[in-house]
């Protein structure tokens, strides 16, 4: 699917994830987007960020 204009920003369209490693924690995580597939090795800090994130974006706080 091409991209709607040259400015707008890439869609993640699909997610995915591999375990690679139980301890230390390592996996792939897969990014379908309009631009094709992004893969990305992420470690638990990573993944912790990115949760982190992610509830920050939905409006939830950890104090509550």
């Amino acid at each position: 699917m091409a991209r709607l204009t040259n400015t707008a920003p890439n869609r993640v369209l699909a997610v995915d994830t591999m375990m690679v490693n139980e301890e230390p924690l390592l996996a792939l995580l897969n990014l379908e987007t309009d631009d094709g597939a992004v893969e990305l090795a992420i470690n638990r800090t990573m993944a912790e960020l990115l949760v982190d994130q992610l509830l920050t974006l939905l409006g939830y706080d950890e104090e509550e």
